[in-house]
């Protein structure tokens, strides 16, 4: 199974292309790299907004007093 990396490498320049010569491919062969170090002040590619609606969700909850 894949590592789920959502911060682009230091060694990404673009899809295709690594300045380490590998394949560079953001989903693919970036998220299993060995030599992957995340960029600093990089944003991730997508938003976790799973965990955003459970919290969202489970503050309702607690409004309603349901537990």
């Amino acid at each position: 199974m894949a590592r789920t990396r959502e911060f682009q490498c230091i060694h990404y320049l673009n899809e295709g292309n690594c300045d380490l010569g590998r394949k560079g491919e953001f989903y693919g062969s970036c998220q299993t790299c060995s030599a992957y170090k995340k960029k600093p002040h990089s944003r991730p590619n997508r938003k976790d907004t799973r965990r955003e609606r459970l919290e969202r969700i489970s503050r309702k909850e607690k409004g309603n007093g349901y537990e």
